[in-house]
């Protein structure tokens, strides 16, 4: 039976570089949401709404400027289209598929120029400076994460495939058990027989 040759360097578990960038692209993602749907200034809104009235809330709401986001009407849409690729390109990080590397390096920094702008939109060119090193430390999370060392060597292996590739060696091996080695038969002897005294010598 042939031998199917292994990588001794091969990764058969997806290392943690990979988990960091799926998970930041993940929180990347609902904060993206977040911004633009507007949750802050719905929530301000409704709560200004039912706090009419009231002396102190309504002089504090009133010093508080925030500003318009993006119309509903148009994100929701947006946020479907979106998050139907975004979601195959986060799980097949994991699958270790090369495209969905190449489209990670597109997708992040389109999310934090999305993401300051709409902070900028909706709270001000001030809060979106405050807010801009955390879109940019969480990017660069992801980024670090599939530049390291194991994060390359699981895309460039395929991810699982090794794994797999050993799952069918041990099966194959299951399968087809080696034989134990069957001893040689020991050659007999051949019995000596004594020789008859009453009997002429052959010479």
């Amino acid at each position: 039976m042939n031998s199917i040759p292994t990588d001794p360097n091969a990764l058969y578990d997806k290392p943690h570089s990979v988990d960091l960038a799926q998970v930041m692209m993940v929180f990347q993602y609902f904060m993206l949401v977040s911004v633009s749907v507007g949750v802050g200034p719905r929530l301000f809104n409704w709560f200004k709404g039912e706090t009419t009235g009231v002396p102190l809330l309504s002089d504090l709401e009133g010093a508080i400027d925030i500003g318009t986001s993006y119309p509903i009407a148009v994100v929701l849409p947006a946020l479907v289209v979106y998050t139907v690729p975004y979601v195959m390109v986060v799980l097949a990080l994991g699958l270790g598929r090369k495209w969905a590397r190449a489209a990670t390096l597109l997708l992040i920094p389109l999310n934090v120029l999305i993401g300051i702008t709409g902070v900028a939109r909706t709270y001000g060119e001030v809060f979106a400076l405050i807010v801009a090193p955390l879109w940019i430390l969480i990017a660069l999370c992801v980024l670090g994460g599939l530049a390291s060392r194991t994060a390359r060597q699981w895309f460039r292996q395929n991810g699982w495939e090794p794994w797999y590739l050993r799952y069918e060696i041990d099966q194959l091996h299951h399968s087809h058990p080696n034989p134990r080695p069957r001893r040689r038969p020991r050659p007999r002897r051949k019995p000596k027989i004594a020789h008859d005294p009453n009997q002429p010598s052959a010479d």
